[in-house]
């Protein structure tokens, strides 16, 4: 398995590797922020249920500002997009350490929205241009996230000490914000100068007397497709949303963990995901893509149903870390396969739909969970995330996998 790994990165081309190494610094910064935002809004006295309508806040405007991202990055270049939103992210992090009042707050989640729109809408279809491959786009895709696992489970345990090593005023995670904005930044000005422009991967075309005949009928069925592929996509993003922005909530007020205890059991959640990020392509060469959609559905669904069930935190905690390599391996897989099946022409609408379909999940699911943690009800999220992963299976099952399967078929 480890030879397979490192056999696939000396395999990939020079851009994706410097893609790949660049990942590093984001994951770091994303790790502190996810850690600390929940913790630092609940210190400065904003209620669980603000916290929730501020996530679901967040999540409608990446849904409002994605399609418009999608066309936007057209014209003004992945690489260009990608650079700029991770700048972006630098000054939101920089606005939630210095806010008070959820005016302020409000406004840096916004801002943040906004950066993670314009990442989200860049990042993968430009690491898929420095591939030569569909096998080199899955392999890029899970070693890309593999290292943003690895690094934003350090980030996630640095996020538990900081506040100890450099507390700050407002709250003791003030300062925390500075250290994830000046990482993200970090990033963002290295692929700047690192990333090299991507290649022209234009295909020879029909004659310019046949083309607009050939691409309205293409365009009806890729429209179809992608419509399919967004119903996914909205389902993972619901299933995201219901419980890993409140993770650290569930732990702190449902089992009574300290910061420390919550950093270090998330920090090595992280290296579960990054384990799982490691075994998918794997796992996808030696199972194929249908066998292993039905395997990863049906482990998720079991593993968040036993989790709703009463039982000791150490229990608990093994539960969390199994369910993260099994919900990292299945999100991987839905993304991956989902842009490798989509035509190079229509990747940067579909980046769009994607993030579009995902926001609004996520919308319903944070406001959803804000509203049940709210009233203290901390199983019930995790019944809805089981419930919500068979309804995905069945759209899976039904209706996405025969088309999925022709067209990764016939793109060989």
């Amino acid at each position: 398995m480890w030879a397979y790994t490192v056999q696939q990165f000396r395999d990939l081309s020079p851009g994706v590797r410097r893609f790949i190494a660049t990942e590093s610094l984001f994951g770091i910064g994303s790790g502190i922020f996810n850690l600390i935002l929940n913790l630092h809004l609940l210190d400065l006295g904003i209620s669980k249920g603000d916290i929730g309508r501020i996530t679901s806040l967040g999540a409608l405007i990446m849904g409002l500002a994605s399609l418009p991202a999608g066309f936007a990055v057209k014209y003004i270049g992945r690489k260009t997009m990608l650079v700029g939103g991770m700048l972006l992210a630098f000054l939101a992090l920089i606005l939630f350490g210095l806010g008070t009042g959820i005016g302020t707050i409000t406004a840096a989640q916004v801002v943040w929205s906004l950066s993670i729109t314009a990442i989200v809408n860049s990042e993968i279809q430009l690491i898929f241009e420095y591939c030569r491959s569909k096998k080199e786009e899955t392999s890029a895709y899970s070693l890309l996230f593999a290292i943003f696992t690895l690094f934003t489970g350090i980030g996630t345990w640095l996020g538990g000490y900081l506040p100890l090593w450099l507390p700050g005023h407002s709250t003791v995670y003030q300062y925390a914000f500075f250290v994830a904005g000046g990482c993200l930044g970090l990033s963002g000005l290295l692929r700047g100068v690192l990333l090299p422009i991507a290649p022209d991967k234009a295909q020879p075309g029909a004659s310019t007397a046949e083309a607009p005949t050939k691409a309205k009928a293409k365009s009806k069925h890729a429209l179809s497709f992608l419509v399919l592929l967004s119903v996914l996509i909205f389902n993972s993003g619901f299933t995201f949303c219901m419980l890993n922005p409140f993770l650290n909530v569930i732990l702190k007020f449902r089992f009574g963990m300290e910061d420390g205890q919550i950093s270090g059991l998330l920090a090595l959640s992280g290296f579960f995901f990054f384990a799982g990020s490691l075994l998918m392509p794997y796992v996808l060469e030696r199972w194929g893509s249908r066998r292993t959609f039905f395997i990863l559905f049906a482990y998720n669904a079991l593993v968040v149903a036993l989790m709703a069930v009463s039982m000791p935190a150490s229990v608990f905690a093994g539960l969390l870390l199994i369910r993260g390599a099994g919900f990292t391996m299945l999100n991987n897989l839905m993304d991956s396969e989902c842009m490798s099946a989509v035509a190079e022409e229509d990747r940067n609408l579909f980046a769009g739909m994607r993030t579009v379909s995902r926001s609004i999940g996520n919308t319903i699911a944070s406001y959803w969970a804000g509203y049940l943690l709210a009233g203290n009800h901390y199983a019930l999220p995790f019944v809805l995330t089981g419930l919500a992963l068979l309804t995905g299976f069945g759209v899976y099952a039904w209706f996405v996998q025969g088309k999925l399967d022709r067209r990764l078929g016939a793109q060989g």
